[in-house]
């Protein structure tokens, strides 16, 4: 293995070869060929800088002759920079980043004399539509490489505070969501705040911290003043009327924005905090056709999310709609802290949150304890401990059988004399199955307690009345979802729970008769559509929302063409 002294003289890791490793692979002389036509040739002089740590808008780089050194650059001392690979004849540079138009995370540097074609992010798109075989490989080492920068925590991204702890639960959350490298910094042990010394900051910073760039910092840093500082935020063409508006990123908007952009239509996805949506927070969804070992709700997010991208979807986030103004053509989606969106149809995907309880105590403990996602984040605040799964659908079966492989006992409260007749069958037999799992029938949450984090859970038996005292350092609250209509509030149909009307209600409520077969997803206002958990009706699988979210869009179509001809 190479050490750091002969990283620092310049020596390191070759290229692996041909068919080594799918995140480095190397083109076939054709394909070369074929990809060379996208772009514009140049030679590189030696030590050119091709992009850097924190750089936005750079190129791809497809190698003819010549050596490209990429590096690690977290530190700030350049003799320190860890060099991660070296890009030979035929392989190409970019990870995600040139999708998404995201900053960097690393350090490309050319030998001299290399000759190479160059392509914008423009042209890198265009060669993905046009050429499916070089488009599979591309896309394939970019994932690959961007899983494989999380994993290694390039850039120089660290977050410092108790990991316990609900703000810096939520700001690990939103980097994990949204696939952003970072390295932890545990303040509860002394040698994160032995580290956190040596990076210049004192007792008196208030945590959580968010250390970035060249020993900037920000103290308890918001979701958008994260978004910002790391560059996950878009600039957004105001200016533009788009096709097709999608509010949410959960499966059914990620399905209509892919399906959408692959059609030609102008796309655009607003969503307010990551990819994925609900589902996005699932440890595992086994259900799901062609996935027989399953796959993590943040896996197939990540994936449709690439996806959508490659075919020209423009995806802001986090970005929260305020208001939808649907009296006027094209509709304008006003955006919170200022600015609008302007489409000639709207697909609202903004799906549901999850519902609370009305309990004593429980704002407190949300922060200390208290959870709505079961995913490994969680789970590893649990490991060894006893937690509590309220609920008995498929969200609560789903979370006690992850749980159950890290906590010492998993109790699950159901309120029903049995768990829920719509939870999967296998879920059930999963559940009956694990000695580590209790099911605790005709019972209720009843109190929570706790100094600084949750430490005691009481429960209630409702047909006796007997309480029982559990240690427990986690609740997980699964108990389904209201939908997130708020910002459409006098303008479409809902019925008495707020969940969006489409089809044949939403035609009445609208006054019309007629419900064409194409408009079984349209709301009460023309070429406004619903899909996925945000409808009244909706089943609450991501399998359908997926699947609504592809035929939501002959409705679309439809829609569009009307408008043309008006």
């Amino acid at each position: 293995m190479t050490d750091d002294r002969d990283l620092a003289r310049g020596a390191g890791p070759q290229s692996p070869g041909e068919g080594e490793d799918h995140a480095y692979p190397r083109l076939s002389p054709a394909q070369a060929d074929r990809m060379g036509g996208y772009g514009s040739r140049a030679t590189l002089s030696e030590g050119q800088v091709l992009y850097a740590n924190g750089d936005r808008g750079f190129d791809c780089y497809l190698i003819l002759d010549g050596h490209i050194d990429l590096y690690d650059e977290s530190h700030d001392d350049p003799m320190r920079y860890r060099r991660i690979v070296t890009y030979g004849r035929h392989q190409f540079t970019g990870e995600l980043t040139l999708l998404n138009g995201q900053k960097s995370l690393v350090r490309a540097v050319a030998r001299g004399g290399t000759r190479v074609v160059r392509l914008t992010p423009v042209q890198l798109r265009i060669l993905l539509a046009e050429e499916p075989e070089i488009a599979r490989t591309v896309l394939k080492a970019f994932i690959l490489r961007r899983r494989s920068y999380i994993e290694q925590g390039f850039g120089n991204l660290a977050v410092a505070g108790d990991p316990g702890e609900g703000r810096m639960l939520g700001i690990i959350t939103f980097l994990r969501r949204n696939g952003q490298p970072f390295t932890l910094i545990d303040t509860r042990r002394p040698e994160g705040r032995t580290e956190l010394a040596a990076r210049g900051l004192d007792e008196s910073v208030a945590l959580p911290v968010v250390l970035y760039g060249q020993g900037e910092f920000a103290e308890t840093p918001d979701t958008r003043r994260l978004a910002d500082l790391l560059g996950i935020v878009g600039a957004l063409d105001f200016d533009e009327v788009f096709d097709v508006a999608v509010v949410g990123a959960g499966p059914a908007g990620l399905a209509t924005a892919v399906y959408a952009a692959s059609e030609g239509l102008r796309t655009i996805v607003i969503e307010a905090d990551a990819p994925g949506g609900q589902a996005g927070t699932s440890s595992m969804i086994e259900n799901y056709l062609g996935f027989p070992l399953g796959l993590s709700g943040q896996s197939l997010a990540s994936r449709a999310e690439v996806q959508a991208r490659k075919f020209g979807a423009r995806i802001a986030l986090p970005c929260t709609v305020e208001r939808l103004e649907c009296s006027t053509r094209p509709f304008t989606l006003r955006i919170e802290g200022g600015g609008s969106v302007r489409s000639r149809t709207v697909v609202v995907a903004t799906g549901a949150k999850y519902r609370r309880l009305d309990l004593a105590g429980l704002d407190r403990f949300e922060e200390h304890g208290v959870h709505y996602a079961a995913t490994s984040l969680e789970a590893a605040l649990c490991a060894g401990a006893d937690v509590v799964v309220v609920g008995g659908a498929n969200s609560a079966g789903q979370a006690a059988v992850f749980l159950s492989q890290h906590a010492r006992h998993v109790h699950m409260l159901v309120r029903r004399d049995e768990l829920a007749a719509s939870m999967s069958q296998y879920l059930r037999e999963r559940i009956q199955a694990t000695d580590r799992i209790t099911v605790h029938t005709h019972t209720e949450l009843a109190e929570l307690e706790g100094t600084r984090c949750l430490e005691r859970v009481h429960w209630v038996d409702r047909r006796t009345g007997e309480r029982t005292v559990r240690p427990a350092t986690g609740v997980f609250l699964m108990l389904g979802a209201v939908p997130n209509t708020r910002w459409l509030r006098g303008c479409l149909a809902m019925d008495v729970h707020g969940f969006v009307c489409v089809g044949a209600g939403a035609a009445q409520a609208g006054g019309r008769q007629d419900t064409p077969c194409w408009a079984a997803l349209q709301t009460s206002v023309a070429g406004v559509f619903a899909v996925g958990d945000v409808r009244a009706g909706s089943v609450k699988r991501v399998a359908s929302a997926v699947g609504e979210g592809a035929m939501v869009m002959s409705a679309v179509h439809e829609a569009l063409a009307k408008d043309e001809g008006s």
